[in-house]
């Protein structure tokens, strides 16, 4: 009975160190690569809507002192360069017009009537002496000063009829550039800046890129540099690639219930009522798209694109400099050598060429674990603060008893050691004997009857009966 107990101490201790030389088949844990390149709080599969719009705009201003008659085009619309936009009221430029020629015509007479007056005053001054004289001189250099004012007014007022007539003559402002009318605005206003807004914007043709907006929940998902994967939403096999330019986490959407947010694939918006933050793909290739297309945008996992991402701390390196990964094949782990582009040093990742796909599981290349061959299990087994009802807690077992920190237990009470019928601290007890020495025993001396070479066995562990369920675990 008592080489029984010996013997299920000794398996005890095996599962106790099943990463150690009693297990060296354990099986290594692996992750899937899907799940290591999605990034921050986008997952692999998540889409964003997006609208193809122009990198370059042209805003058309109005002048504030005119009135617009008629208003000739519409949001969305498309213009050709030089087509109409807007007229003013020319009734009221002709009216303006007419009161600056007045206002003109009365400067030069001004000006006529002060040349005159300092003809007259000099000539009075000639005949003058004493005090008399002084007071011409002063009156004088008075009206030179007036005329010198009306002469600069004149060119000023010059200037303005100038710009009334040419607006006049061309009451209809046109498009200065060909494009689609993105917004009007005609209740004026200013930005968030404090700007006037422009009465027009128009999106030029020929310099497209895509708008997406990220949900708040995402916010950080993604980064400039990131590659997108762009999908017509009429038609799935037309497919479009491009990258990241801009995250305007500064200029928050607010109440865009239709802007773009992550359609989670379980269906739920709950990020409609959040703020969204507007980011802008630069494309590879514009072919085939057109302004206001509308598009389903992905992360790009690395089909069709330059690789996938992956975390550096998955990519090892011989002595020669060539990366590999441990990757899972037929449930076993092998040496897998792939092809890596720059390490990206702030996101901490390598764009991984060649060598895996977004199917392939992977392991954290541990030199203890990761052997050629190994099995390997998808499940991790997670610390269980323990129960008393079996399982693994801090890489200790249970059977029918308690553990406390990294240790084994049947029928018993444990500290670092593995007991069987009595309590023991850093060692393995049979019936109150203490076995290879785990107490005291740097040797691995087998000590029997209670005795350990240079430690003691607590006198509570000494001749304690072992309860029911352990006799018949180890009986």
């Amino acid at each position: 009975m008592k080489l029984k107990k010996l013997l299920a101490a000794g398996l005890i201790v095996c599962a106790v160190l099943s990463f150690g030389a009693c297990s060296k088949e354990s099986p290594v844990y692996v992750q899937s690569v899907k799940d290591l390149t999605g990034m921050g709080g986008i997952a692999p599969g998540d889409r964003f809507n997006g609208v193809v719009v122009s990198e370059n705009t042209s805003e058309i201003k109005k002048d504030s002192e005119k009135t617009v008659k008629e208003l000739l085009v519409k949001e969305g619309q498309d213009v050709k360069e030089g087509e109409a936009l807007f007229s003013y009221d020319t009734e009221e430029l002709q009216l303006s017009l007419d009161k600056q020629r007045l206002e003109l015509e009365q400067l030069k007479a001004s000006v006529e009537n002060y040349a005159a007056q300092i003809k007259q005053l000099e000539k009075e001054r000639a005949s003058a002496s004493g005090t008399a004289k002084l007071q011409y001189t002063i009156q004088i250099q008075t009206n030179q000063v007036d005329q010198k004012e009306a002469e600069l007014n004149i060119k000023t007022k010059e200037n303005e009829i100038k710009k009334s007539e040419d607006l006049l003559a061309n009451a209809t402002v046109v498009a200065p550039v060909a494009g689609r009318v993105q917004s009007i605005n005609e209740d004026g206003g200013t930005d968030n800046n404090g700007k006037p807004l422009p009465y027009i914007t128009i999106q030029q043709v020929g310099s497209y890129r895509v708008k997406g907006s990220l949900g708040e929940l995402q916010r950080g998902g993604l980064m400039e540099g990131d590659r997108m994967k762009l999908i017509s939403r009429t038609n799935p096999d037309e497919v479009w690639y491009g990258t990241v330019t801009l995250v305007d986490y500064a200029s928050p959407i607010q109440n865009d219930r239709n802007g773009g947010y992550a359609v989670s694939m379980g269906g739920s918006d709950e990020m409609s009522t959040s703020s969204k933050y507007p980011f802008y793909v630069q494309l590879d290739s514009t072919d085939g798209l057109i302004l206001g297309q509308h598009l389903y945008l992905e992360v790009d996992t690395g089909e069709g694109a330059a690789g996938l991402e992956l975390s550096s701390a998955f990519i090892a390196f011989d002595e020669d400099g060539s990366a590999y990964v441990w990757a899972e094949k037929s449930g076993k782990l092998e040496k897998r050598p792939v092809t890596v582009g720059e390490l990206d040093e702030m996101k901490g990742t390598y764009q991984v060429l060649e060598g895996l796909t977004m199917e392939d599981y992977v392991a954290f290349p541990d030199p203890e674990v990761c052997k050629a061959g190994a099995p390997t299990t998808h499940e991790l087994v997670l610390e269980d603060p323990g129960d008393g009802e079996g399982g693994m807690v801090d890489d200790g077992m249970i059977s029918g008893g308690e553990v406390v920190d990294d240790g084994m237990i049947s029928g018993g009470e444990a500290m670092d050691g593995v007991i069987s019928g009595g309590e023991a601290m850093d060692d393995v007890i049979s019936g109150g004997e203490a076995m290879d020495g785990m107490a005291g025993d740097p040797e691995g001396d087998l000590a029997d009857g209670g005795e350990t070479p240079e430690g003691e066995v607590p006198a509570e562990a000494e001749g304690a009966e072992p309860p029911a369920e352990t006799r018949e675990a180890v009986g």
